[in-house]
């Protein structure tokens, strides 16, 4: 097997890591966009399951997105401890299966039948159309290439053990209903098998647009910054779920904690809607204020600092100790929540408090269905598992804000005043959609001495 860096600048700490499919290579993901700081590799190739695993050290996040025969791939040669997340795309962890992959008759078939003809129809098969088939697949494979994609196939079927179950924590699966290679039944059965996985069916061939996929997952930072920045003006007016969700994660806080806390850390205050609220009852003696936008000044009793710096980077860096770290609203944006609740733990002092709110599967699930790759919230179980090491939760719960709008072109204008589309966009106009329900997930936790 094979690793190929198809985008790596130093000195980034993020990886997009995509398991391609059998037959396939870097070049289905050389024009791919990559999301700013982050790095691209493509691991390619079934002829054995060796991979220098000493090229993912230093990444401090890593996403992985397998499709095809490349869902078992990763999961036999990935140690789950380095994987931030993990998506299988049109794939399953059971690749020769009559129930849960493709039927022994099938995989062996293309094997034992295998030409430069066939390859092709093959390939044809896992496109949506000729015109994809004909740009990915300009020109037809040798009959050594062949020959070696077949001993492909047969090592793969050599590799099999009924028994096995997934090594890897998935996060989500999605199936493909016109998938011509796994059949769908088959994969929605193999991913049933795991309840925490979430699968995410749609209409789609085998070959899915994995960009599309992975820019609804994983926010840029760029657009991100660049549509809160452009919705700076009308943001307070319009945003009135968002400050609602700030009042009440303030009341939360103000009865752990009022009057002067010696240095406190805020992430995200935007337009200062979480802000203005604490400062109404407690003070700091020195605030750093981190956001991905230029922000504030806010009227701070004590000295303040404010840094322009994507924050999941800026407290992995951070040296300071803290009293206390408050976030509204943000959170959901970042790529490794759990990693940047170890790092808060990692900076408060023992006693220090963390006062957070940010959003909960079914956030904006009106525009699910409009979106190539639905967004990605945190859980309940996820953040305890997490927080538990660390701190003594006081208040982990959720809530729901629903709001109606009068027609589809003011629900449009609320994202846009907003900039809470993110990066990610949508696929569609939701045409017929004139409400949204926000489910905001409030936690307030004390850190414990180790």
């Amino acid at each position: 097997m094979k690793l190929t860096f198809l985008h790596s600048e130093a000195p980034h700490r993020r990886l997009i890591l995509i398991f391609t499919g059998w037959s396939t290579g870097p070049e289905l993901y050389r024009d791919m966009h990559v999301p700013d700081g982050w790095d691209l590799a493509v691991a390619h190739g079934f002829a054995d399951l060796d991979l220098d695993l000493t090229l993912l050290e230093g990444y401090y996040t890593v996403y992985l997105f397998a499709w095809s025969l490349g869902v078992w791939a990763a999961d036999r040669v990935l140690p789950k401890e380095r994987i931030t997340a993990a998506f299988a795309v049109n794939g399953t962890v059971f690749p020769v299966s009559d129930q849960y992959g493709i039927p022994g008759s099938v995989f062996l078939g293309t094997a034992d039948n295998l030409s430069p003809r066939n390859l092709a129809k093959f390939r044809r098969r896992m496109m949506p159309d000729s015109e994809s088939f004909k740009r990915l697949f300009p020109d037809e494979a040798t009959p050594s290439e062949v020959k070696a994609l077949a001993d492909e196939l047969l090592y793969i079927a050599g590799c099999q053990d009924g028994n096995a179950m997934p090594r890897l924590e998935w996060t989500r699966a999605y199936a493909g209903a016109n998938d011509r290679i796994f059949p769908p039944r088959n994969m929605l059965d193999a991913w049933r098998l795991d309840p925490d996985v979430k699968v995410i069916e749609s209409d789609e061939c085998h070959y899915m647009n994995m960009e599309g996929i992975v820019n609804g997952i994983i926010a840029d930072t760029m657009k991100v910054s660049g549509r809160f920045t452009a919705a700076a003006r009308t943001y307070d007016a319009h945003a009135t779920a968002q400050q609602m969700i700030a009042i009440h994660l303030a009341s939360l806080l103000s009865e752990k904690v009022s009057g002067h806390v010696g240095r406190m850390l805020e992430i995200g205050p935007g337009t200062g809607f979480l802000t203005r609220e604490y400062l109404k009852f407690l003070d700091a003696g020195h605030t750093d204020f981190v956001d991905i936008t230029v922000t504030g000044p806010f009227p701070v009793n004590g000295s303040a600092e404010y840094h322009v710096r994507d924050a999941e980077l800026w407290i992995s860096e951070c040296g300071e100790s803290y009293d206390l770290i408050v976030s509204s609203s943000v959170i959901q944006w970042f790529a490794d929540i759990p990693g940047f609740l170890r790092e808060c733990a990692r900076v408060l002092r023992p006693g220090g408090v963390l006062a957070i709110s940010t959003f909960a599967p079914g956030n904006l699930g009106e525009l699910d269905r409009f979106r190539p790759s639905p967004l990605l919230y945190p859980d309940i179980k996820l953040l305890e598992t997490t927080l538990t090491p660390h701190f003594e939760i006081t208040v982990i719960e959720e809530d729901s804000i629903r709001m109606e709008f009068e027609s589809r072109r003011q629900l449009l204008l609320h994202l846009k005043h907003t900039g809470v589309a993110g990066s990610g966009g949508t696929s569609a106009s939701p045409v017929d959609v004139t409400s949204l329900t926000y489910r905001p997930l409030y936690l307030l936790a004390t850190r414990i001495p180790q």
